[in-house]
C-alpha cells in the first residue's frame, strides 16, 4: 500500500489540536479514492471522531440539495472495528445516533431516497424531473453550522468529520452548501473529506469552487488501478518488440510517458537515426507516439503497466541511466528536475548517490517553501541512511531527522515533528557530533517552533532537550532551547519563568566567545522586559542593539530580522507607533525577498494591529491576506500565537464592517479552543471584545458570562495596560464599539505591563 499523503496525515493530526481542514481527494475511476476514504474513516473511528457521510448520485443530481439528505439525521457512531452502525443515506435503517441532532428545518421532510418512492415526490415534469421551488427546499450551511457547534463545545467534545463520497455527483446547491460550509472548517475541528471522480464533468464545478483557496489540500491520483486484461493484452503487445525497442518503450515509461526525443537520444546514447529506428516497431503496433518533437505514451494506464514489464535488474539499470543523462542535460536544475532526478537515484539504489540528490531537493524544498515535497524528500533520504559507512552514518543521520523535523513542523504536522528533532538530537549526542554544529543544525528549527507556538507537548520536549545538553555540556544548544522556552513563558504571561529562562541564557551565554550565540542570548534578555517598566525598556533597547552588532557581524540575518521585530514592539510598547509602523513596512519586503515567512508573519499581524489601533483602516485588509497566506502555507495550528493573534484580528476587521457572526466564530474558535488558555494574552482580550458584541446584540447573559471568565486571575493579567480599569462599564461603552472591533482604549504609550511592577527588576 502506498504511504498516506501528506495532506491526509496534516488534517487527521490538526482534530487533535482543535483544528480542522478539507481535502479533496481526486482521481479517475479505480484510482484509489474509496481506499483512501476508508483508512480515513478507520483512523477517525479509532480517535471516537462523530462521522457524517454522504453520497452523491446521478438521480440525485436534479434535487435541490438532495445529496445532502442525510445532514438532519445526526451522526453516525462507529463500532471497534471502524465500520458505521447508522447510514445516513438511508434513514430507514433505524440507527440511533449517539448524539442526535435536531432535524434541519430548511431541508425538505422527506427527501427521495430510492426511484421506489418517487410517487411521493411532489409536482414532476413528463421527464420525472422535480418541480421544487428554491424556497421550498433552502439549504443554509451558516444554520448547519450553529447546530454543530454545541458539538465543538462539550468539555468532552469529539472532532466531526463530514465524509463526500462521489462528490461530483452532487447537485450545484449541495456543492455550494459543503463549499461554504468549508470555509468555517479551520476554526474548528471540522474535517471534510471530499472524493472526485474526474471523469465526471461536476468535477470541475469544485475545482472552480476551490479555486485560490490555501486552507484546501489536494491528493490527486493520476492514474487507475492497473486492469489485468489489459496488462496480459499490453504483454502480448510489448513481448512481440525487438529488444531495442522494448528498452525505448520503457525508458519513455520511466520518464513519465511523454519525453523529448533531445532527452530520450542522450538517455539511450543513439543518433536520431537509430533513435527512429528503434522506435519504429512501437509506433507501429500503436504502443507509443510521436509527433512534434515528443516521444508519449497515448494512454496513461499504460505507463505503469509497460513499467511492470521490465525485468528488476534492468530496471534499475535503466533508472542510473536516466539519472546520468538528465543529471548531465540540466547544469542547473530547477526544483521538479532535481527532484525527479533523485527519485531515478532511488531507484537505482537507495544509497548514497540518492541520498545526495535527495538531500539537496529536500533543502531546495525548503527553501522555495514547498514544506509537502520536502517532508517526502527528507523522509526517503533517511531511507537511505542504512547504505552509508557506519563511521559517517550517524552525524548524517542526526542533520537529516533535524531537517524533517523544520519539513514537518512548517507542513502542519508537529507531534512528528518533536518526535523527529528528539531522535536527531539523540543521533548527533550519540554520534558526538560538536556543539556548534549541531547549534547550527537547530537554529532554524528554533525560528519555526517560535511560530508554531507553546504547544504543552513541545514545551516539555525542549526542556527535556535543555537538560539533555547540559549534562552533554553542549552550552550552544542550552542557549537556543533557554531562549525559546522564555518566549514561551512570555506568551504564556508567566514573567518570573521568562525572566529565569532568559537569565540563565543570558549566564551561558557569557562563557562563549562574542558572537550570534550571545545575541540569542540577549534577545530573549530584552523580550522578556520590553513590557516593563521604563526602565526595563531602556535596557531591553541596549540588549537588543548589541544583539544587532552581533548578529551583523556573523551575517545571521534571519536572526537579525527578528530582533528587528522586537525592535518594533519596544517602540509600540514606548507608544512610537509612527516609527514602529515604518520599521515594520521596511522589514516586510527584505523578509520576502529572503523567504522568511515565520517571521515576516509577525510584521504583517503587527502591521494591521497599528492600522486598527490608530484607525486607519487602508492598509488592514492586505495585511490580513498576507497574514492569512502565510499562516495556511505554515500550516499553523492552535497555540500558535500567531494564528490566535489572526483570529483575533480578522474577528474585529469583520466587527468594523457589521458582520458580526463572522467575527464571533473566530472570537469563540479562540476561547473554547482547550489549547487557548496558554495564552492569556490574546484570550483576555478576545473575552473583552467578545463580550462587547454580545452587549451590542443584546445577549446580555451571555456577554456577562464573558466577563466573568475574565475575571480569572490568569486571564486578567493578560489584559492590556487600562483595560482592567474599564472591566465594570462594558455594558455602557459597548455602543460605541463598533461590535467589539474598535480600539479599546484609544493607544497610548506603555508605562509597564504590569500594576505594581517596581524598578527594582530593571537591575536583575
Amino acid at each position: 500500500m502506498s504511504p498516506t499523503p501528506s495532506p491526509v496525515l496534516r488534517a487527521l493530526e490538526g482534530l487533535s489540536d482543535y483544528a480542522g481542514r478539507t481535502v479533496v481527494i481526486s482521481g479517475p475511476p479505480m484510482s484509489g479514492k474509496s481506499a483512501m476514504l476508508a483508512e480515513i474513516r478507520a483512523t477517525l473511528a479509532e480517535r471516537s471522531a462523530r462521522i457524517v457521510e454522504l453520497r452523491g448520485s446521478y438521480r440525485a443530481r436534479s434535487i435541490p440539495y438532495g445529496a445532502l439528505d442525510g445532514l438532519s439525521q445526526g451522526f453516525a457512531t462507529m463500532n471497534g472495528e471502524g465500520s458505521p452502525s447508522g447510514d445516513l443515506d438511508t434513514p430507514d435503517l433505524g440507527s440511533v445516533p449517539d448524539v442526535p441532532m435536531a432535524p434541519i428545518p430548511y431541508l425538505a421532510d422527506r427527501l427521495p431516497s430510492s426511484r421506489r418512492s418517487r410517487a411521493d415526490r411532489g409536482r414532476t415534469t413528463f421527464l420525472g424531473q422535480p418541480v421544487r421551488s428554491r424556497s421550498a427546499n433552502e439549504g443554509d450551511p451558516e444554520a448547519y453550522w450553529q447546530q454543530l457547534l454545541p458539538q465543538f463545545r462539550a468539555p468532552d467534545y469529539r472532532s466531526v468529520a463530514l465524509l463526500i463520497e462521489d462528490g461530483a455527483l452532487f447537485d450545484p446547491d449541495s456543492r455550494e452548501f459543503v463549499v461554504a460550509l468549508s470555509r468555517k472548517a479551520r476554526l474548528r475541528p471540522l474535517l471534510i473529506v471530499c472524493a472526485l471522480d474526474t471523469s465526471v464533468p461536476g468535477y470541475m464545478s469544485w475545482e472552480d469552487s476551490f479555486l485560490g483557496r490555501g486552507d484546501v489540500d489536494w491528493v490527486r491520483l493520476p492514474q487507475s488501478a492497473p486492469d489485468a486484461r489489459e496488462a496480459h493484452r499490453l504483454k502480448g503487445i510489448f513481448d512481440d518488440l525487438p529488444s531495442v525497442s522494448q528498452r525505448m518503450v520503457g525508458y519513455v515509461a520511466l520518464l513519465g510517458g511523454n519525453v523529448g526525443e533531445v532527452v530520450l537520444s542522450r538517455v539511450a546514447r543513439l543518433s536520431y537515426t537509430q533513435l527512429a529506428e528503434a522506435l519504429l516497431p512501437a509506433t507501429g503496433v500503436g504502443l507509443i507516439k510521436v509527433q512534434d518533437g515528443k516521444v508519449l505514451i497515448p494512454h496513461l494506464a499504460w505507463i505503469s503497466l509497460t513499467a511492470d514489464l521490465i525485468p528488476g535488474k534492468q530496471l534499475s539499470e535503466m533508472h542510473l541511466e536516466i539519472a546520468n543523462a538528465l543529471a548531465a542535460l540540466s547544469p542547473e536544475p530547477s526544483l521538479a528536475r532535481r527532484i525527479e532526478v533523485a527519485r531515478h537515484y532511488l531507484a537505482w539504489f537507495p544509497g548514497p548517490m540518492a541520498l545526495k540528490h535527495l538531500l539537496e531537493a529536500g533543502e531546495l524544498s525548503l527553501h522555495l517553501l514547498a514544506y509537502d515535497s520536502a517532508e517526502e524528500l527528507f523522509a526517503e533520504a533517511i531511507g537511505c541512511l542504512p547504505a552509508l559507512p557506519a563511521g559517517e552514518r550517524g552525524s548524517a543521520e542526526a542533520e537529516l531527522r533535524l531537517l524533517h523535523a523544520q519539513s514537518l513542523f512548517c507542513a502542519g504536522r508537529p507531534a512528528e515533528a518533536e518526535a523527529q528533532m528528539t531522535e536527531g538530537f539523540a543521533r548527533a549526542l550519540q554520534a558526538k557530533v560538536s556543539a556548534d554544529v549541531v547549534a547550527e543544525w537547530m537554529e532554524a528549527l528554533v525560528l519555526i517552533m517560535r511560530v508554531v507556538g507553546p504547544r504543552p507537548s513541545l514545551v516539555q520536549s525542549l526542556m527535556e532537550l535543555a537538560d539533555r545538553a547540559h549534562d552533554a555540556r553542549m552550552l550552544e544548544i542550552e542557549i537556543l532551547v533557554q531562549s525559546l522556552l522564555a518566549e514561551f513563558y512570555w506568551e504564556r504571561t508567566q514573567d518570573e519563568k521568562s525572566r529565569e529562562e532568559s537569565r540563565r541564557s543570558g549566564a551561558l551565554a557569557q562563557t562563549l566567545p562574542p558572537g550570534h550565540l550571545q545575541a540569542t542570548a540577549l534577545v530573549s534578555v530584552g523580550l522578556a522586559r520590553i513590557e516593563g517598566t521604563a526602565e526595563e525598556q531602556e535596557l531591553a533597547g541596549r540588549f537588543l542593539r548589541t544583539a544587532r552588532t552581533l548578529l551583523g557581524r556573523a551575517r545571521r540575518w534571519e536572526f537579525d530580522h527578528l530582533v528587528g521585530d522586537l525592535e518594533a514592539r519596544l517602540l509600540e510598547a514606548q507608544g512610537d507607533w509612527a516609527k514602529a509602523l515604518q520599521q515594520r513596512e521596511q522589514a516586510v519586503a527584505s523578509l520576502q525577498r529572503q523567504r522568511l515567512p515565520n517571521v515576516e508573519i509577525y510584521h504583517q499581524l503587527a502591521i494591521a494591529a497599528i492600522l486598527f489601533d490608530h484607525r486607519n483602516a487602508k492598509g488592514v485588509e492586505a495585511a490580513l491576506e498576507r497574514a492569512r497566506a502565510i499562516a495556511e502555507n505554515l500550516h499553523l495550528l492552535p497555540p500558535s500565537p500567531c494564528l490566535l493573534r489572526l483570529l483575533l484580528l480578522e474577528g474585529r476587521y469583520r466587527a468594523l464592517n457589521g458582520e458580526t457572526g463572522a467575527a464571533r466564530d473566530r472570537w469563540e474558535a479562540i476561547v473554547e479552543s482547550p489549547t487557548g488558555e496558554m495564552l492569556p494574552r490574546v484570550r483576555a482580550e478576545t473575552l473583552v471584545r467578545l463580550a462587547l458584541l454580545e452587549y451590542t446584540n443584546g445577549r446580555t447573559e451571555v456577554a456577562d458570562s464573558y466577563v466573568a471568565l475574565v475575571g480569572n486571575p490568569e486571564v486578567r493579567r493578560g489584559l492590556p495596560p487600562g483595560w482592567a480599569a474599564m472591566m465594570g462599564n462594558l455594558a455602557a461603552i459597548a455602543n460605541a464599539s463598533h461590535h467589539g472591533g474598535d480600539v479599546l482604549p484609544p493607544a497610548r504609550p506603555s508605562t509597564g505591563r504590569r500594576d505594581g511592577q517596581s524598578r527594582e527588576r530593571a537591575r536583575r
